[in-house]
């Protein structure tokens, strides 16, 4: 019996390994098929990592100062820098964070600083398309580093409502509408109001809107060589564009009603939501995620929001849009290799998949297949959309500027906020394209050419 004992006593028994804490700031809740693919990935992650438990919080929820939710996280953000106290592994990061994290410390390159290299992880490179690599646009975001996998992409484009569109008897097309056509539409919306005796607006807004996108895009379209475009540089030639794209905008202004009542004050959902429903008007501006903001909102109206390409003055070279990282560890997290593995997940090419399947955008990493596939995705209107921009757009630049920086050069003295507000003024009317323009101008020190 003490032979037994002592044998017993001997043998190397496993010894339970200790649980670590991964504390993660999510994203995207109630977006739709993000969230879903969120949970999925964390439920993948906590299967294959038992000993480590996930504590997720979204960042919406978090407890931070400031009214608005990206705002909370770059507060939590500064907050860890300051103290030094890092309390969150892996953070929510997208541009405009990374961007108010660095107005906050007066410092744009805090990213290299307090953030890890992503770049420097095994299969960065191998997992992510060329253009991402090679362009430094997409490091320059982010303090000049990567700072995670390039797993967002969107798209910004024209969603009309089909419901609308319908009602006038319009015929939309995805792709290839000229300048001709969109104003047309707008001329045939006030004929139809002239003689229904309705105010359907031409564009729908929010106190969220993208007015500015819009005449990125219209501005790119008016010339041959697209890398010119989007280089941050002054000239003769930007200028004239910049003038003729202002007067587009008057164009528009003669067939009131271009913009819906009250718009400023209108909170993005609540104004999603009557969008899609029909009482809000015909056109809208806003990128390809909004998929995920209509199924999660509206539901039951979601299908009346169809994507389509923008209006083209003469070529079509280069989109606006972006792509970015959504997750960032910091450099002190307590549990680097726990946070690693867990970015290290979303980078798999079955994941990237899952993105263009789940959320119908596009992704700067690699799957497995070279594009979306009947076989592979539940074709739709908005699949097929960011197909089509995909294989169309196919090695061109692709830009989201606020301010028109692609004109003036990256000392522009417009700031976005001001470049959407005249816009607006010039679409209802109360400002001229020539007076916009000379101001702007003489802003910036440029003659004015008669």
């Amino acid at each position: 019996m003490f032979f037994i004992i002592s044998l017993v006593a001997g043998l190397a028994l496993p010894v339970a390994s200790e649980t670590k804490e991964l504390n993660w700031m999510g994203h995207w809740k109630g977006e739709y098929g993000r969230q879903v693919l969120l949970e999925e990935v964390k439920k993948e992650f906590e299967f294959l990592h038992p000993e480590v438990q996930v504590n997720l919080v979204y960042d919406v929820d978090l407890d931070a100062p400031g009214d608005y939710f990206k705002k909370r996280v770059a507060h939590t953000i500064v907050e860890m820098i300051r103290t030094g106290e890092i309390t969150w592994d892996v953070i929510f990061l997208g541009v405009t964070v990374y961007n108010y994290v660095a107005e906050m410390l007066g410092d744009p390159d805090w990213g290299r600083k307090h953030l890890l290299d992503y770049s420097t992880v095994p299969g960065f490179q191998e997992r992510h398309k060329d253009f991402i690599l090679k362009t430094p646009y997409y490091r320059e975001q982010t303090g000049g580093i990567f700072v995670g996998p390039m797993l967002e992409g969107l798209f910004t484009c024209l969603w009309y409502n089909d419901k609308v569109a319908r009602q006038l008897n319009m015929s939309i097309p995805a792709e290839g509408m000229t300048i001709e056509q969109f104003i047309g539409y707008a001329r045939q919306l006030s004929s139809y109001n002239a003689t229904a005796g309705e105010k359907i607006p031409f564009l729908s807004f929010s106190t969220f809107y993208r007015i500015e996108s819009l005449f990125e895009f219209i501005f790119k379209s008016h010339f041959s060589d697209p890398q010119m475009v989007v280089e941050l540089a002054y000239s003769e030639e930007k200028a004239k564009a910049f003038l003729d794209t202002l007067l587009i905008f008057e164009d528009l202004s003669r067939y009131q009603p271009i913009l819906n009542e009250g718009w400023r004050e209108l909170p993005v959902f609540p104004w999603m939501k009557d969008y899609l429903e029909g009482n809000q008007g015909l056109f809208a501006v806003g990128g390809t995620y909004w998929y995920g903001h209509f199924r999660g909102n509206a539901p039951n109206s979601y299908q009346n929001g169809i994507p389509v390409e923008p209006p083209i003055a003469r070529y079509a070279n280069g989109l606006v849009g972006q792509y970015s990282n959504v997750w960032a560890i910091m450099k002190n997290s307590p549990n680097r290799e726990a946070a690693i593995d867990l970015l290290q997940l979303w980078s798999e090419p079955k994941i990237a998949e899952k993105w263009i399947d789940y959320t119908k955008n596009p992704t700067g990493l690699k799957g497995h297949l070279v594009s979306v596939s009947p076989q592979h995705s539940q074709r739709d209107v908005y699949s097929d959309f960011v197909m089509r921009m995909t294989a169309k757009y196919d090695g061109l630049p692709m830009r989201n500027y606020r301010s028109p920086m692609y004109v003036f050069g990256e000392d522009c003295k417009v700031s976005g906020l001001s470049f959407r507000e005249n816009l607006a003024m010039i679409l209802e009317g109360k400002k001229t394209a020539r007076d916009y323009f000379e101001e702007v101008m003489v802003l910036h020190g440029r003659e004015l050419k008669r």
